[in-house]
C-alpha cells in the first residue's frame, strides 16, 4: 500500500509518500505529477518509504529529471537516493524546518501576533 500526500509551501510543492513505492502504485505517482502542473520546486519526501521495486526506481529516476528534490531521513530511503543519485534535500534543515512548521513558530521560537497563519493538511499548530 501507498499513501501520498501533497503539501503546497510559498515556494515549493511538497509530496509525502508513505509505504510501497512499487508498480501501479509508482506509476500512479508518476501521471498525478505528469498530468497536472508541476511547481517551479517539487519535494518529495521517502523518509517513510518502506520499499522501492524496480518500476518505482524508474519513476523515481523521472521525478529527478523532472528537476525534484528529495527528502531521506531513514537509512533506507536514503540507500535508495544514494543507489539512484538522487539529489537530497539537507536533511537538517528540513527537520529544523518542519518542526518550525508544526509548532506554527518561527525560526526564534517565539510566537507573532500574525493570524494569517493557517495549518496545511497533516501539519500541526500548537
Amino acid at each position: 500500500m501507498l499513501q501520498m500526500e501533497f503539501y503546497e509551501h510559498p515556494d515549493c510543492m511538497k509530496m509525502r509518500v508513505e509505504g510501497r513505492f512499487t508498480g501501479d502504485f509508482a506509476e500512479h505517482a508518476r501521471m498525478l505529477i505528469g498530468h497536472s502542473e508541476v511547481p517551479s520546486k517539487l519535494v518529495v519526501d521517502l523518509s517513510e518509504v518502506s520499499f522501492v521495486d524496480a518500476v518505482g526506481g524508474e519513476v523515481l529516476l523521472w521525478f529527478k529529471k523532472i528537476g525534484t528534490t528529495f527528502i531521506a531521513e531513514s537509512a533506507y530511503s536514503r540507500d535508495v537516493c544514494e543507489r539512484l543519485q538522487l539529489p537530497m534535500w539537507n536533511c537538517r534543515i528540513a527537520r529544523k524546518t518542519r518542526t518550525i512548521e508544526r509548532a506554527g513558530l518561527p525560526e526564534d521560537g517565539h510566537r507573532t501576533g500574525n493570524k494569517n497563519h493557517a495549518p496545511l493538511q497533516g501539519e500541526m499548530q500548537l
